[in-house]
């Protein structure tokens, strides 16, 4: 009981119970008595064929417990209920003889999809392929069916696949007379929406909730068939507790516990179910005598002792409140006699722990001890690697996969290495995976044709990035898959029958999530790699500007080998190795691209927004940008976070028109969707809004389209620095028509990579489903990137092989030899020219700031609002103030 607007004590301890730790939380949901009707009714108002659950509050709770998310037990399955539930919810045909089929249609389509919790698939047809389970109950309802036109009646009466809910619906339970049905068939007929017009509806309100509880029951019970252990339910030490808040006699919170106490009284027997209630006002019957009593806070745990000696011989009189114990809830905030406000303790609950036998996979690891321990170190190493999805070789089994397993944090093993074939793909998101086997195929491709053609220039690229993370992180998959099918369209150019073009080969490495691993891959697998097969000439890719990338960039140059980066774009990355290439601007060029642009517009500040912790792209780029911003006489701010971008304050929260300012954000991308929900929350207008521009990272979570198709992003603009921006640029005609948008030009060579790119597009969408396919209908400025990277190279050997007029042409250029050419030469590429003669780092090479007017539209194609640096070429039109192309 509380006092009016002290509200917050269900929401304050539900965050205690949700800060548990998942292996071991209280299974729990919270709800708000005010706002069930309408979650239901969204819930359930696309399903046809059914009408609303009868108890709203139920069907919430059942959605909410029914969750994964509990600890070790199993989620809770609710099937008496959700049948129950379900067959209220159908209409039968008013035609005589035909709602008779109708049903035993229903109930048979029930049983196949016995194990679904999607409410809107129990309405359906069966779509999914079967399994033994349904074929086994289709069979036996072609038998019952013949049974019944055979004169068995009985057996006609017979609902296959259903047996277990039949026997407890018609025998083991006492609501709606069962008895008054021949069958359960005739038992469900009465539950039905034409049905139950002559039934009692409390009668059916109480068997839906003595359907919950048995539900809830049969999860907790510790033992099958009297005799056997039921682990699971040895699993489950706590009480399932719902947090019930805002009751009232009109939101159905009074009788739902009523209905729950009625039937806890009439059946006798025990659940698991504790419902902590808030509410402002009881109903009169529950306020009279002792068990009405309001007990303060301070008395609380007196009291529960005394209610609990009470409560046998209460409900033994089946006294109406016996089941109540009344607590006053105190204010929000108590103030100590000291002056000081009382803090409440944080932190999760951690439940009772099962027995040790009872726990997940202990009998079955102790029955299987004794056949492991002759092989178990082999054992360890192939369970390691299959949990991680990574194949187990012996050492020099095959000649083009290297990889072992890996701990990169608790509970989060992956498989690190290299790979050019399909008997080892890393990572688990289709698109990633489609790409990676369309390269290995390609693999296969050029090695036959160099079989074929011994003379043929052959070449092999490392392409090394991080392709592995942590389940419940934020992904990236569709950026690195972007990269992906970049060298996969440089190779379909290159591995096609010819006498002179250069056959390319692209083997696949995976540092880890965030490159981690990176040295460790470099120095323990890649190095050997480069000892033993003089075809590879370069690593390109080198993914996140952070510690370990660095060290990687300086074991590859210690070992003579080349490495580009594709989109790399800290400063002093030259330093790591004289053999280090970038094919982005680096930090300083960015630096200026946001300081022109703020002299464009004539902002009257720029905001730095990065988190406290950062790594070496973040320290370089924020300070560069501070550095030319003060040069430029620009006014500058910082802003910082600890933890998480979620931290930072909304930019309307003052009301203050910031429409002539910029916001800069400097980070990582699995923060820029919680840094502009939190940044924008509560904004009405854009028009106050400042302008925000992203750094270049944030290019990956632009790719990823579950990170942008959240409701809370829907009409927020951002503006982010394109790396390839002339890639992008070339517009949805480069992927849908094969063909860069007008404004780029014709014979760029654009027009070769849109050539390729549409076919892979179309390819695309016919392999993957449509939330695996790419996102935007625009090229992606990293695909683009990563194919001039491989064109780049591919011209160096081809130029390297018409020089050296050799008897041993089909040898690979000396790696050296292949550096030295990128040094002499330029190369027009997809993104633009490249040109090294002056410096390693593409400094000259374009940059962009590209626009999104609706961040959750992915259709919402970006336009140009500032670029600097080199195009094609020195004639190419531009706006002249923007520097856009025209």
């Amino acid at each position: 009981m509380r006092d009016r607007g002290t509200d917050d004590f269900l929401s304050a301890l539900n965050e205690r119970l949700e800060a548990s730790d998942h292996r071991s939380s209280v299974p729990h949901a919270y709800i708000d008595a005010h706002s069930v009707e309408d979650s239901v009714t969204d819930r359930w108002q696309d399903v046809q064929d059914r009408s609303l659950p009868l108890i709203p509050l139920l069907d919430e709770l059942r959605t909410k417990l029914a969750g994964d998310r509990f600890g070790p037990g199993r989620p809770f399955r609710f099937d008496y209920y959700r049948l129950a539930d379900w067959l209220t919810g159908q209409r039968l045909s008013p035609t005589p003889g035909r709602h008779e089929q109708q049903l035993a249609d229903l109930l048979r389509h029930w049983s196949g999809r016995a194990h679904r919790s999607d409410p809107g698939a129990l309405t359906t047809s069966t779509a999914a392929a079967p399994s033994a389970f349904s074929l086994i109950g289709s069979t036996l309802y072609l038998l019952v069916e013949a049974g019944r036109r055979m004169g068995l009646r009985w057996l006609g009466r017979r609902s296959p696949g259903l047996g277990r809910e039949a026997r407890w619906f018609m025998r083991r339970q006492p609501f709606m007379v069962p008895r008054h049905s021949t069958s359960f068939r005739g038992f469900a007929e009465r539950l039905t929406e034409r049905g139950r017009e002559a039934e009692s509806p409390e009668q059916i309100k109480k068997l839906l909730v003595h359907a919950f509880l048995e539900d809830l029951r049969r999860a907790y019970r510790r033992r099958r068939w009297v005799v056997f252990p039921k682990r699971s339910g040895w699993r489950r030490t706590t009480y399932t507790t719902v947090l019930l808040d805002n009751l009232t006699e009109g939101n159905g919170g009074w009788e739902l516990l009523r209905l729950i106490s009625e039937v806890r009284n009439e059946t006798g027997e025990l659940d698991p179910l504790l419902v902590v209630a808030a509410t402002d006002e009881r109903p009169a019957t529950l306020e009279a005598g002792d068990s009405g009593t309001l007990w303060s806070p301070q008395d609380a745990p007196a009291a529960l002792t005394a209610w609990l000696d009470n409560l046998p011989s209460k409900r033994q009189r089946l006294v109406e409140n016996a089941r109540y114990l009344w607590i006053a809830l105190p204010p929000s905030q108590v103030s100590r006699p000291d002056g000081r406000e009382a803090r409440v303790r944080s932190g999760g609950f951690r439940p009772p722990s099962p027995p040790l036998l009872a726990r997940r996979g202990i009998g079955e690891t102790l029955l299987a001890l004794a056949m492991v321990l002759v092989l178990l170190p082999v054992t360890r190493n192939v369970i390691d690697s299959w949990a991680a999805e990574c194949v187990y070789f012996r050492s020099g089994f095959h000649d083009g996969v290297s990889v072992k397993t890996v701990e990169i944090g608790p509970d989060d093993r992956q498989c690190i290495g290299y790979s050019d074939d399909a008997v080892q793909v890393f990572g688990t998101n289709k698109r990633l995976r489609w790409a990676q086997q369309a390269i290995f195929a390609q693999n296969e491709a050029a090695k036959k044709l160099h079989r074929q053609q011994p003379g043929r220039p052959y070449l092999s690229i490392v392409h090394f990035v991080g392709l592995t993370h942590r389940e419940a992180a934020p992904d990236t998959d569709h950026a690195a898959a972007e990269e992906l099918e970049g060298l996969l369209l440089r190779q379909r150019a290159q591995n096609v029958k010819s006498k002179t073009q250069p056959l390319l080969r692209v083997i696949v490495a995976n540092g880890g999530d965030g490159m981690r691993k990176a040295p460790e891959v470099a120095r323990d697998m890649l190095r050997p790699l480069f000892d033993e097969d003089p075809s590879v000439v370069a690593v390109v890719g080198l993914d996140r500007t952070v510690r370990e990338t660095e060290q990687a960039i300086t074991e590859i140059g210690l070992a003579g080998v080349p490495a580009i980066g594709t989109t790399l774009t800290g400063s002093g990355l030259g330093d790591r190795s004289p053999l280090y290439f970038q094919m982005v601007p680096d930090n300083t060029v960015q630096a200026q691209l946001i300081a022109g642009y703020a002299q464009l517009l004539e902002a009257r500040k720029v905001t730095l927004y990065h988190p406290e912790k950062t790594d070496s792209y973040i320290d370089t780029l924020a300070e560069a940008a501070d550095a030319e911003l003060g040069e430029r006489n620009v006014p500058v701010a910082e802003a910082t976070w600890d933890e998480s971008a979620g931290e930072v304050a909304s930019l309307c929260a003052d009301g203050v028109d910031r429409s002539d300012e910029i916001v800069y954000y400097i980070g990582r991308e699995d923060d820029f969707g919680d840094f502009i929900r939190s940044a924008t929350n509560g904004c009405t207008s854009q028009r106050k809004l400042p302008l925000i521009v992203a750094a270049d990272a944030v290019s990956r979570f632009v790719a990823q389209g579950e990170n942008r198709k959240q409701s809370a992003l829907a009409n927020r603009s951002m503006s982010y620095v394109g790396m390839g921006g002339l890639v992008t640029l070339a517009g949805a005609s480069c992927s849908q028509e094969g063909r860069p948008a007008p404004l780029m030009g014709i014979g760029t060579p654009l027009d070769a990579f849109c050539a390729g790119y549409g076919k892979l597009r179309t390819e695309l969408g016919k392999a993957l489903p449509e939330k695996e396919s790419p996102q935007t209908p625009w090229p992606a400025e990293r695909t683009g990137t990563a194919y001039d990277v491989a064109g780049l190279l591919v011209e160096a050997t081809s130029t390297l092989h018409q020089q050296l007029d050799t008897e041993t042409k089909e040898a690979a250029p000396h790696r050296a030899a292949i550096a030295q050419e990128l040094r002499e030469n330029t190369y027009q590429g997809a993104t633009g020219k490249i040109d090294f003669r002056a410096s390693r780092i593409g400094n000259e090479r374009n940059l962009a700031i590209l626009r999104i007017a609706n961040i959750h539209d992915m259709g919402s194609a970006p336009t140009c609002l500032y670029m600097k640096g080199d195009l094609f070429d020195a004639q190419q039109q531009r706006a002249p103030d923007t520097g856009c192309p025209e």
